[in-house]
């Protein structure tokens, strides 16, 4: 099972929005030797979900076992598999049929889909053919690994991931003066080191999408792209935060020929107020590349936050990432709408201009006020990460 994980994990980002699901096929070794009684097992076959959402993992791994060891050998075979097997036609056929067909003796499942499609029809139709049905090993990680198809179908949005790079002190510098007036920042200041930053290249590997506000786009005036040699094509779709719709047009989003050549092009979405005229919301949209999403207004007065999440679900996505300030990522987390907080520190303080990370609030306050377990840490030469997971909901079972 852990070996179908890891599967899984290799296409986090790519299979909106269907989870991404590893599976793994082991048979027993044929016994070696004339005196020989005795048989191990071996893995035969792996596979993940297809880029896209299809195809599923549990029909390719079969066709691999059935080319490596043959169809009378798979009678005899188990199947590893991260979350229940689906079980109804959508755009591939029942992924049960297919094990079924395949004549598979047992099938070892790891986490819960909380499809109402699925949700125990699929572990009911594989007992009731008389395969031997095991569940809930690694179920934790696993439901962790498809968090954001769970709450896609139980709470209408998005898993929010979101990252935030601190100093030694626990602060984040200000945009350089001008910038977030004017928007011409010259790119973030950094408080932590380029292999730190690397590493939060990989978490927007991970995800299907990214979001930003309106400052965070003035004063880095980022591409929000996958730069990891050889990872542009996993670049997370673009989301901009723009309430009042006062972006400038020069920004690198808004520019196509800013986007690598061996992506596809993606214009980023933008949220705004719904209740800005459609003379500027045409205006807005006439001189920018970009798609805009009208979004309800808070009772507190801006976007409402919740409302944004549902119609980010509703586009499919299931794993967003939030590179925002301290205001959208403050925001956030004070209204419960996140699930993983990524934070990497550096090795220098900020000193007195650095300013609290979380709409005026410190790392501390957000651990003491959300449930979170430390997930891991992990040493980036002078630097660290560490990376928290909500711990108040059973689907994310940590």
């Amino acid at each position: 099972m852990a070996s179908a994980l890891a599967m899984a994990r290799r296409n986090l980002g790519q299979t909106s929005p269907n989870p991404s699901v590893g599976a793994v096929i082991v048979a027993p070794t044929p016994p070696r030797g004339p005196a020989a009684t005795k048989t191990g097992e071996q893995i035969i076959a792996r596979a993940v979900t297809g880029h896209g959402g299809t195809p599923h993992a549990e029909p390719q791994a079969i066709e691999t076992a059935r080319a490596a060891i043959g169809v009378e050998a798979l009678k005899d075979a188990t199947l590893y598999v991260t979350l229940e097997p689906c079980n109804h036609q959508g755009r591939t056929p029942p992924c049960t049929e297919a094990i079924i067909k395949a004549g598979i003796k047992r099938v070892v499942i790891a986490g819960d889909d909380h499809d109402e499609r699925v949700k125990g029809g699929g572990i009911a139709k594989l007992k009731a053919a008389g395969i031997k049905v095991t569940v809930g090993i690694c179920k934790a990680a696993a439901n962790r690994l498809s968090l954001g198809h769970t709450l896609l179908k139980t709470e209408n949005r998005p898993a929010i991931l979101i990252k935030s790079a601190l100093s030694a002190d626990g602060l984040i510098l200000p945009a350089s003066d001008g910038s977030a007036a004017t928007g011409n920042g010259t790119g973030p200041r950094w408080v932590t080191s380029p292999l730190a930053r690397r590493r939060g290249q990989l978490l927007r590997a991970e995800a299907d999408c990214i979001l930003i506000g309106r400052g965070t786009a003035l004063a880095d005036d980022p591409s929000l792209t996958c730069r990891l040699n050889g990872m542009a094509a996993r670049s997370p779709q673009p989301i901009l935060l723009d309430s009042r719709l006062s972006l400038p047009k020069h920004l690198k989003l808004f520019q196509t020929s800013a986007i690598s050549a061996d992506m596809a092009a993606m214009q980023p979405l933008v949220a705004y107020d719904q209740a800005i005229s459609s003379a500027e919301v045409k205006a807005y949209g006439t001189e920018r590349s970009a798609t805009l999403i009208p979004i309800k207004r808070s009772s507190e007065g801006g976007v409402d936050l919740r409302a944004l999440a549902t119609a980010i679900a509703a586009r499919g996505f299931t794993r967003m990432m939030v590179e925002g300030g301290p205001t959208l990522s403050g925001r956030l987390i004070k209204a419960g709408l996140f699930d993983q907080l990524n934070i990497f520190i550096g090795a220098q303080n900020a000193g007195p201009e650095g300013i609290a990370p979380f709409d005026g609030e410190s790392l501390e306050w957000a651990l003491e006020a959300w449930p979170l377990n430390l997930e891991y840490s992990q040493t980036l030469g002078d630097n660290l990460m560490h990376q928290y997971i909500r711990s108040d909901r059973e689907i994310a079972a940590v």
